[in-house]
Order: C-alpha cells, then structure tokens, then sequence
C-alpha cells in the first residue's frame, strides 16, 4: 500500500524519526501537549491498558529508551518474519508458476462460477441454505456452465469480482483472487485490490489493527490535548506517536504473521483513524443534540441555540467550529446550520432524548463519510468470501 512504502529504517526504526530521513508523522505548527499533561492522560487511562503494558511506565520513558525499543522490537520483528519466510521458501514457490493446461483452467473457471452463482443469488434474497454446492452441479453441469460463460456477467451487478489477471497463477488461491469493486469509498482502492494477501494473512491484520486500536485509546485525549488545550511542548508530539508505534510493533510481534509493510500500514492508518474522529466527530454529536433540543423542543433559532453553547463552553473541543459558524466562516464543506437543516432538523421533538441521540450520533457520520483504509477492505472481502462459501465462516 502507498501508506507503508516509505522507506524502513532500523537506524532508528521510527516513523516520526527526521535525523536519518525516515517518515514522519509530526505536523507543522501542529501543538504538542506537555509531560504534565502526558501524565495526566496515564492516569485517566491506567485502569484500560492491559496488565503486561504499564501505560504510566510507557509515557514516562525518555526519547532515548523509547527510540531503542522501537529498534530492538522492529529488528525481532524482521528477523521473526526472515525466518517464517525461510520456512515458506520450502514450501511455495515465489515466482507465481501458471495454470498447466486447459482442464486446470476449466476446473477453475467452473468453481469459479459457482461462487458468482451463489453470490448473485444471495444478493436476491435466496438463502444461504438453499445454495448447496451439490444441489448446483446438478443444476449446472460444465456444458451449461460453458455455455453461459461461467456466469461471470454476474459480476456486472455484484460489489466483487475475481480478477481475470490472476486466473493463470496456480500459486494463489480464490480468495486472493477475489477483488471488491471501487465503490468510491477506499482511500487507496488501486493498492488495495491488487494486494494478493491471503485469508489468513488478512485475519491477521484485522487482529493487529483491533489489537492497536483497543490498546491505545488513550492517544484520544492526547488529540483532544492538542486541540483544545493548545499545549505546546518540543518533541513530545513525536513522542507520544513513538510510543503508539513501539505498542504496534510489540503487537506485530505478538501475531508475528501481519508484514513489516502493513504494520507500518496499520501504524499510520490508526493515527489517522483517530485524527480523522476527532477532527470530524468527537462532541459534534453533543452539540447537535443540545442545539436539536433547544430549536425542536423550545423553539429557538438554531442561532441563538448555537450561541447558548458557545457562552456555555459546553464543547470546548468545538468552541473554534461554532465560533466560526457565528462568525459565517465556513471552513468546512457544509456549514453546521446546513448540516442541521439536512440531517437533525427531521428528527421529530417528541422522540425520546435517548433515541434522537443516537440518530443524531449516526447523522453526524453520514455528515462526513469517513474513507475507508485496509482494515475495511479486508473485513469486507472476509465478509463476502464467507457469504458466497469461498472460506468457512469462523464464529
């Protein structure tokens, strides 16, 4: 993926490293909290970080210590996968040998089409039960299958295919094969795709990036810090992203079979992930639902409920959005009284608070989609492969 081709470094093994040219995540002008504020986060999280991760330990290591730890963890990390692939090496052969002969194709194209089958059959409501493979081949003997192309014009209606390219590489299997369509919705739909991952591999990854996610939802506040707050304190941004990285890298270790690539993938997509939330999303769900109450319930002008808050400093996180929506400064696609007006004001007065929260927390996503990294792609495609019966589906 293009997130993760920058070059590695085991020099300093770091993504926000700049001495040796390494990538980095540190923003210009971007404010950095201070170690004061570093601790204060250890506390408010120290009862969600697992028992064998101290996050107080973690935040109170120096640059040094962290830098050493992200070297020695990426360099176990490297050798770990060296000799995973040692073992791989006698196993497959890497130079993607080709289909030997017209009745392996043939026998390829026909499981093929039953996949397409099943799938364009679900997707009009049969069920899955209905869908026996035996029950299929008696339906559809190879002559028909011939015949009708291996169904492949299927595919024209469904959101995957199997990629015609791979057809000829006997080293890779159908679900590698499988391709999810560009909806418009990936961030890197052209990496994605022709990422020949396995089903395993993409399990994997899933595992580490849900692993990273749940083990450092304290780098939350840590934004929230920054933008709020507007703590400034030199190299504790870059810092606290080492630290994340150093949690990605032990992790990676843990499942030892995500690749160096997408662990760097994962690292970088996660604190976008998060940036992006809480750019986007953090307490906009709270101002719509105080404004929602006032103008629907009390009848004030979203205006004047707007600036109720703002007086109030009920969202301080958003005190700059709302003040630039008084000021008719619109930084944003869609000013916040157009948001309300599309997507909040439908929201009936009667509906009870606790229902039109939670309509108003689902409005305020559908207000910015949110592109979608990897970690969609392979959950999507793991979806539909157990769907259409191409793995079994794991509980």
């Amino acid at each position: 993926m293009d997130e993760s081709t920058e070059t590695l470094s085991c020099h300093s093994g770091s993504p926000s490293s700049s001495h040796d040219g390494t990538c980095t995540l540190t923003m210009e002008g971007e404010p950095k909290p201070s170690s004061g504020d570093l601790a204060k986060i250890s506390r408010d999280h120290k009862q969600e970080q697992e028992p064998a991760e101290n996050l107080e330990d973690l935040l109170g290591m120096d640059e040094d210590t962290i830098s050493n730890q992200v070297c020695y963890y990426f360099q176990q990390l490297c050798y770990v996968q060296d000799l995973d692939d040692d073992d791989d090496d006698h196993d497959h052969d890497h130079d993607w040998p080709e289909c030997d002969g017209t009745q392996q194709r043939t026998e390829l194209h026909e499981q093929l089409a039953f996949y397409r089958i099943i799938g364009y059959e679900l997707s009009n409501g049969r069920k899955l039960d209905e869908l026996d493979i035996a029950k299929l081949k008696e339906k559809y003997p190879p002559s028909i299958l011939y015949e009708k192309g291996y169904f492949q014009y299927y595919e024209d209606s469904l959101e995957w295919y199997f990629d015609p390219e791979l057809f000829e590489r006997a080293a890779l299997d159908n679900y590698q094969r499988l391709v999810l369509c560009d909806n418009g919705l990936y961030r890197d739909w052209d990496q994605f795709h022709s990422n020949y991952n396995t089903y395993e591999s993409d399990r994997a990854y899933i595992k580490y990036c849900e692993d990273l996610a749940n083990e450092t939802k304290w780098f939350e506040d840590h934004l929230v810090l920054v933008a709020v707050e507007d703590k400034v304190a030199m190299g504790q941004w870059d810092k606290v992203n080492n630290i994340v990285y150093l949690q990605a890298l032990k992790i990676a270790l843990r499942i030892r079979t995500v690749s160096v690539m997408l662990v760097m993938a994962g690292f970088k997509n996660h604190i976008w992930s998060m940036q992006f939330d809480c750019y986007n999303y953090k307490d906009f769900d709270g101002v719509y639902f105080e404004v929602w109450k006032r103008v629907a319930k009390q009848k004030m002008e979203f205006t004047d409920a707007l600036s109720e808050l703002y007086l109030e400093d009920m969202f301080p996180l958003r005190n700059d959005d709302i003040k630039d929506e008084l000021g008719g400064i619109q930084v944003r696609f869609r000013s916040m009284k157009e948001n309300y007006d599309l997507y909040v004001a439908c929201i009936d007065e009667k509906v009870p608070e606790n229902e039109a929260r939670q309509l108003i927390k689902d409005a305020v996503i559908k207000m910015i989609p949110k592109p979608q990294t990897y970690l969609d792609y392979a959950r999507n495609k793991i979806r539909i492969a157990e769907d259409i019966g191409l793995i079994t589906k794991k509980y």
